[in-house]
């Protein structure tokens, strides 16, 4: 499967709430974790901190296609998927890894958009993916409507997470563009036109 992770940036802000540690075993290493998104048992996104030994072995053990267990969940990474680290050592000698999934943009079937921020809804994060991967002119009085049909057409999922938010979204273009005529042509959403410009889509985005 090719997929393409999408952050949505709030560094230097203070929207983030604080969130419980989860606890992280590999073959008898502990460490914590303050946020993660998994699709099913699969990792998205997963923030581990603890001991350097601990965190590295952790590391290892999922880059080896093993498994892990983080709080209630036994999890792995995607197979057949790239994925991307960072590791930082903080002051206080705690080490800091974060490990999500990274293809290129152009190759991607399937996309995840994640936040930390509380004050975006789920339209709002798939608004601005369809922002960053479609091609397809949308309008940002649209949104409601636009993740309305995305959630009827099954186009996107919830991901299950802790401390952030996030979706699992795929795109099939041809069915948007139509769907947005048709929807346009009964009045279903406003024409943007005569008072705005509508966002085409620049298929880049934001990693990590």
């Amino acid at each position: 499967m090719l997929t393409n992770l999408q952050v949505i940036d709030n560094s230097g802000s203070n929207n983030r709430n604080p969130s419980t540690l989860i606890p992280i075993e590999a073959d008898g290493f502990h460490a914590y974790g303050d946020a993660f998104a998994l699709d099913e048992q699969w990792i998205v996104f997963l923030s581990i901190a603890g001991h350097k030994d601990a965190v590295k072995a952790i590391r290892a053990t999922l880059l080896t296609d093993h498994w892990i267990n983080v709080g209630i969940h036994e999890i792995c990474l995607l197979p057949r998927t790239k994925y991307g680290t960072s590791v930082k050592a903080l002051p206080s000698g705690v080490v800091h890894t974060a490990i999500f999934i990274k293809n290129d943009v152009g190759e991607a079937e399937t996309h995840y958009a994640l936040t930390a921020r509380p004050d975006f809804t789920d339209a709002d994060l798939y608004f601005t993916a369809l922002i960053k991967h479609s091609s397809v002119p949308v309008h940002s009085g649209w949104r409601a409507w636009l993740h309305k049909r995305a959630v009827r057409r099954k186009e996107v999922e919830v991901l299950t997470t802790h401390g952030i938010r996030g979706i699992k979204i795929s795109l099939d273009d041809a069915s948007l563009a139509e769907d947005i005529s048709t929807a346009l042509k009964k009045g279903k959403v406003k024409s943007a036109f005569d008072n705005a410009s509508l966002l085409p889509f620049s298929k880049t985005s934001i990693h990590i």
